[in-house]
């Protein structure tokens, strides 16, 4: 038996367990709603709410992504707050765009010019 929607008691819950309020997703903190990630609006049990930006917020619900990233990015944001760490995937990023670059102009050829871009 599916429990009754309250809103409000989603509200606090997840004010009360996830208290940096930010969408899971893209991390924007404006014009938030609470999803219940099992799609019953009645379970305002904590595992089952996440911020979410109205965007995002639809997309899950038709199924777009998946209900472990969810939970996932839930955590991650909670844990570093709004400070977002792409060291780990950056590390080489100059030297990879570099790399990118030469191997255009290799397959590109001269240009019209006869310069280099």
């Amino acid at each position: 038996m599916k429990l009754p929607r309250n809103q409000a008691e989603a509200w606090a819950v997840a004010a009360r367990e996830y208290p940096f309020a930010c969408c899971v997703v893209c991390g924007v903190e404006m014009c938030l709603e609470v999803a219940h990630l099992d799609q019953d609006a009645g379970n305002n049990a904590p595992e089952n709410l996440a911020w979410m930006c109205g965007a995002h917020h639809s997309m899950y619900d038709v199924g777009l992504y998946p209900l472990a990233a969810i939970k996932l990015l839930r955590d991650h944001w909670q844990k570093n707050r709004d400070k977002v760490d792409h060291g780990a995937r950056m590390k080489d990023a100059g030297k990879r765009a570099a790399a990118t670059r030469a191997l255009r102009r290799a397959r590109s050829g001269p240009t019209l010019f006869g310069s280099e871009s």
